[in-house]
């Protein structure tokens, strides 16, 4: 049940890196108490004396003993009269102190709120205030009246603690006025604020529907909702056909656009409609590229040939042709791309010319763009790797990257495996942080891309990996023979049937055990089917259920989509786990859970998956690869449950045993490269269960994933520059 109470801060403990979440000290009624929870919003300027009302429950921390965690962190109305002689005190006007105070509320009792917001000239009637310092009395309670406002309005609208927190956080004593006057400015000024909600605050403001500033802002809304969706731009007719399914007339997007153009907004370039910050990213990236290309050293045959012989010996493998050339393009320097399926030797590759780099008296990093994906790297070369945001040092609230070109890395080259994961906005910073030519060496810089171009492009804009080859001037190692070993796989032969348009033939036919296809034609069928096979099937084949084994599905919602499998699954795998409610949601003790934000002030990222190991008053305690970590209460919402993800969110990852739900109802999210990526997360057993027909559509549906990049042709034209 919740309850209120209010007092003035006498002191932060402690203020997450956002500013949101905080710890501190208030003086209340019942004495001094510890605070806990979203107080960042409140807390904006100085924050001591600071008077709060909060709304939530009292709880007893292991540690920390007896506090107050707030749900509710309004600058509300003082709601007794001590709240409001507290809130008097200390509302940082000269001269109002605990004995004034208490002669105001003495003398206006209860009505003190109404006096100070209707009849503020009447405080004179109080000894010791004059008509000056009644009116800034009255000037701060109105200050305070427009928050407590512009929070029930926010929040009314639909609008989390979190978003409200933003917008107070960003504009500050002005943020009334700016959602008042120019609600448009969210849309851009605010992650996490589409045209929309600007759109339905504008409307309660009564602002006319032919403002100039609601088409800017839908322009705007567009691009940033494109980007979200991979494009790094949109042609002018579909911007036009996307603003006016907003609602808001196709006919004034010209003249919109060219004034976002004249105040550095917006790009655009033939018919095309770029967003700044991409259209800079893109022509850097290409800059780059071209300059790098262009600063390879002449090709040394004979020395490379025996570095890559004896470091190739040194690791004890054999390399085709096709390997100890991607090698020996790795040494020269530049910018090459190592591309290919499962099974060619990608990681045996890069241990080789890890170790040639070495023996050359070179310092090489390796890194990945998860930390899954790192560590995979890291056990498969025997080397130190690093997620890219670590390599690059990234620091939120300290200016982000780092690294760049005036604090550029020290090292003679670098690895970045997992290559198709990455962005055009990470590629551009990563790039601008790399030096001209090796620390160590002096040589040119080597850059080395390693990925599978037949996966699913990076989840944020661009589609660098396959610019970068489709461009024609990146030398590109593709790696094609699959190797005897890898070629008993059944996970392996599968994965190449699918790349042929082939649905995957199931093991009992073939002789593999690693693969097997369900056919179920109905979908609560299949779901029923797919929970028997991770909880009863694969432990019999020695995968730990809660462990081992990922189901994977294209959709989060839908009967086979990761919301359902996640409950269904939650309760047939772990039904007795101690519970922790949030909304409509549960996590239980012993549930496979997954960070969907970067959490840099616990070091967790979006992706990681953890596992719960106990739970408490305050939140949950989550193992992430043997690190215990502190979960509160407020920040379960980026938390969802991980017996089930996405296709989307397994990139980078590998696991054990993979189930993969394909059927009918996954509708245009049936594509080849979705069904390769998926078939590709498995290390030892792959199974895919659902409709035949679907499977089908998915092995012949190529495409649909196309993204609007000028990239590949940018890089084209650095090709020609001398």
């Amino acid at each position: 049940m919740s309850v209120w109470i209010e007092g003035r801060v006498e002191r932060v403990l402690w203020v997450a890196d956002d500013g949101g979440y905080a710890v501190v000290r208030l003086q209340t009624e019942q004495g001094m108490v510890t605070a806990v929870g979203h107080l960042g919003a409140a807390l904006d300027g100085e924050a001591r004396g600071t008077f709060l009302a909060l709304e939530g429950r009292w709880e007893d921390h292991a540690v920390h003993g007896r506090q107050f965690r707030a749900s509710g962190t309004l600058q509300a109305v003082p709601r007794t009269l001590k709240g409001l002689e507290i809130y008097l005190s200390s509302s940082g006007i000269p001269g109002i102190g605990p004995v004034l105070a208490r002669r105001i509320v003495e003398h206006f009792d209860l009505h003190t709120p109404r006096v100070l917001s209707e009849s503020p000239e009447r405080l004179v009637e109080v000894r010791g205030i004059s008509a000056k310092r009644a009116e800034a009395i009255a000037a701060r309670w109105r200050q305070d009246e427009e928050g407590r406002a512009l929070v029930v309005m926010l929040r009314g609208l639909g609008l989390s603690n979190r978003l409200v927190h933003r917008i107070r956080q960003r504009y500050g004593e002005g943020a009334a006025q700016v959602v008042t006057r120019d609600p448009y400015r969210l849309v851009e000024e605010i992650t996490g604020i589409g045209f929309r909600t600007a759109d339905a605050l504008a409307r309660q403001q009564g602002l006319p529907e032919d403002d100039p500033r609601r088409v800017e802002a839908a322009v705007s809304h567009v691009l940033s909702e494109q980007a979200g969706e991979g494009h790094c731009y949109v042609p002018r007719d579909r911007l036009a056909g996307f603003v006016a399914g907003l609602g808001v007339p196709a006919d004034d997007v010209d003249a919109a656009i060219a004034r976002r153009e004249a105040v550095g907004a917006v790009v655009t370039e033939g018919d095309d409609v770029f967003s700044a910050g991409l259209f800079r990213a893109e022509v850097e990236v290409a800059l780059q590229i071209g300059e790098r290309l262009r600063a390879v050293e002449p090709v040394l045959v004979e020395a490379e040939e025996g570095e890559v012989a004896r470091a190739a010996h040194y690791e004890g493998v054999d390399l085709d042709e096709a390997q100890q050339e991607a090698v020996r393009a790795g040494l020269r320097g530049g910018v090459v791309v190592i591309t290919g399926g499962p099974g060619t030797g990608k990681t045996t590759l890069v241990r080789v010319l890890v170790r040639a780099a070495r023996e050359r008296g070179e310092s090489w990093k390796l890194a990945s763009p998860t930390g899954r994906a790192a560590r995979r790297l890291e056990e498969a070369t025997g080397a130190s790797a690093s997620t890219l945001h670590r390599l690059l040092e990234y620091r939120p609230g300290e200016g982000g990257f780092q690294r760049d070109a005036s604090r550029p890395l020290k090292a003679d080259g670098l690895v970045v495996d997992e290559a198709s994961m990455v962005d055009l906005p990470l590629m551009d910073v990563l790039l601008r942080a790399l030096p001209d030519r090796g620390f160590g060496s002096g040589r040119p810089f080597s850059l080395v891309l390693v990925g599978d171009a037949d996966q699913l492009p990076s989840v944020g804009p661009g589609q660098v990996l396959r610019d970068l080859i489709d461009s024609g001037t990146v030398p590109v190692a593709r790696l094609q023979r699959i190797y005897r070993q890898a070629a008993r796989s059944g996970i392996v032969v599968a994965a190449n049937a699918i790349l042929r348009g082939e649905v995957p033939t199931s093991g009992e036919r073939t002789g593999h055990d690693d693969f097997f296809a369900i056919p179920r034609l109905d979908a609560d069928r299949a779901r029923e089917t797919l929970v028997h096979v991770v909880s009863d099937r694969l432990p019999t084949l020695g995968f730990d259920a809660l462990q081992d084994v990922q189901v994977l599905a294209p959709t989060r919602r839908g009967p086979l989509g990761t919301e359902t499998l996640n409950q269904v699954l939650q309760e047939r795998l772990n039904p007795q786990g101690a519970p922790v409610k949030r909304g409509g949601r549960e996590f239980r003790v012993g549930d496979r859970v997954m960070c969907t934000r970067n959490r840099y002030d616990v070091e967790v990222f979006n992706g990681d998956v953890g596992r719960v190991i106990a739970a408490r008053s305050s939140g949950l305690d989550i193992d992430f690869d043997g690190r215990g970590v502190q979960w509160s209460f407020d920040d379960l919402d980026l938390l969802d449950l991980a017996y089930a993800t996405t296709v989307h969110k397994a990139q980078g990852s590998e696991y054990p045993a993979v189930v993969l739900a394909l059927h009918g109802c996954h509708g245009i999210m049936l594509r080849r490269n979705l069904f390769y990526t998926a078939c590709t997360r498995a290390r030892r057993f792959f199974c895919v269960l659902g409709a035949p027909r679907a499977w089908h559509r998915a092995v012949t549906r190529t495409g649909g994933d196309e993204r609007w990049t000028a990239l590949a042709a940018r890089i084209r034209g650095q090709a020609s520059v001398p």
